[in-house]
């Protein structure tokens, strides 16, 4: 970014981003003969000098944007933290893609929603055994400063795109001039600038990935201006993305409080309380940001989760029929997703699924108990606790997983791998890594 600068300068794609090319010819796929045929070569009959093979080089970024399905930001493990990734996805392919493609019509008979439950069902087992893995074609983490910048060049780009709520929080930031940080150090010791430079300096703080202390200068900017809703927005948002949801939500509050009907404000606050499990309260947000394209449909999607999860099923229904009505093929096919999730929810808390499935866990239950006892009578009697003390434990430790997961269906309580239909590119706001617990909380 030029020095004074009021937005991102950045390149588009530094060698840091991860890109993987999809498969297939329109993926900008060259023909056989687009280098052509070298000088003096053999059709030529001289001797065919040493073929040099140009270097491959991946379409722009650019294209596959503009075939972005969704642009999703989550938080992945590195080392003994999180990292913030912004991942592109694309529509899938293959035959479970073409199912849900032929979900995306107005009318669905049973016959085919019993179908998408079955393949859900397929996904479900594939991802609990973590042999269904998807790659996005292009990633951006916050690795590099450009981080920043760079997603909210790709939110731009990507017009059509399904965008999340921190995708957007991200793109916030994109303005951070850290060119600026010993300039703002300087005017926040000046009485009348303090407020304006630590806002700035927190700004910046946060491009360069120090959370903490972008999280003090967006409170000195509060304590210098406390009746300034962006401070309180920007410090909410900073919380939000180190996961500090109770923090975030005051001050987004606080926010909400001074700028009444601000978008931005209320996205941010629902998704705080959301967090939270005060889905009673992110209805409320989430109800008055509501719409049908970009942000809004986001808010809306979030609007029906918070329902669902209140088990308010046809308010649900009615909210991802407005969304299923937009017209929009992604928001279509998230809507038609919702609706599947929403259908299970209710068939487990008041239909034979509920029965079944504790009927299922209690049984596996009692054989998991049964197997422990077996094996440790008989690892008594062949005294392996104290000459294979390892492969007495082994089998316990997985009988002792397994029993705990059949407690845990007993109970009703539905794992993140049972909301939405698992596939590709579709957000869903249950199963992110935003809704688990942090590595060091385990």
């Amino acid at each position: 970014m030029e020095p004074g600068g009021t937005g991102p300068a950045y390149p588009f794609r530094p060698p840091t981003v991860s890109l993987r090319v999809p498969e297939g010819p329109e993926i900008g796929a060259l023909p056989e003969d687009a280098w052509g045929e070298p000088e003096g070569g053999p059709a030529g009959g001289g001797q065919a000098p040493e073929e040099e093979t140009p270097e491959e080089k991946p379409p722009p970024p650019e294209f596959y944007l503009s075939q972005a399905r969704s642009l999703l930001t989550e938080l992945h493990h590195s080392g003994f933290g999180e990292l913030l990734v912004t991942d592109v996805w694309v529509a899938g392919a293959g035959p479970e893609r073409r199912g849900v493609v032929a979900a995306w019509g107005l009318s669905a008979a049973t016959a085919e929603g019993e179908a998408r439950q079955q393949a859900w069902a397929r996904r479900h087992e594939l991802r609990q055994l973590d042999l269904l893995r998807e790659k996005p074609p292009l990633s951006y983490d916050a690795r590099s400063e450009e981080y920043w910048g760079q997603v909210a060049e790709a939110e731009r780009s990507a017009a059509g795109a399904m965008v999340d709520p921190y995708t957007d929080f991200v793109s916030a930031f994109a303005g951070g001039d850290i060119a600026r940080i010993p300039e703002y150090r300087a005017e926040a010791k000046e009485y009348g600038r303090k407020a304006d430079a630590c806002l700035g300096l927190g700004r910046a703080y946060m491009v360069i990935g120090r959370a903490k202390s972008a999280q003090a200068a967006f409170r000195a900017a509060a304590k210098a201006d406390p009746y300034r809703p962006e401070v309180w927005w920007h410090l909410g948002l900073s919380l939000l993305l180190t996961r500090a949801n109770d923090e975030a939500a005051k001050a987004l509050a606080r926010a909400a409080e001074q700028s009444p009907g601000d978008l931005r404000v209320q996205l941010g606050l629902g998704v705080a309380r959301y967090h939270l499990r005060d889905f009673a309260g992110a209805e409320e947000e989430f109800r008055r940001a509501a719409g049908s394209s970009g942000v809004r449909a986001a808010a809306r999607s979030l609007l029906a989760c918070s329902l669902r999860l209140q088990e308010k099923w046809e308010e649900a229904r009615a909210e991802l029929g407005l969304m299923r009505n937009s017209g929009h093929p992604h928001w279509m096919a998230e809507a038609q997703q919702c609706l599947d999730c929403v259908q299970r929810g209710e068939e487990r808390r008041t239909g034979q699924v509920r029965n079944r499935r504790r009927l299922t866990s209690i049984l596996a239950s009692l054989a998991a108990a049964a197997g422990g006892g077996i094996w440790v009578l008989y690892s008594i009697a062949e005294d392996y606790f104290r000459e294979q003390p390892k492969l007495a434990a082994g089998p316990l430790l997985v009988l002792f997983l397994v029993l705990g997961r059949a407690l845990r269906g007993i109970s009703g309580k539905e794992s993140a791998g049972e909301f939405g239909n698992a596939e590709q590119g579709l957000p869903c706001w249950q199963a992110t890594t935003w809704t688990r617990p942090r590595r060091a909380d385990l």
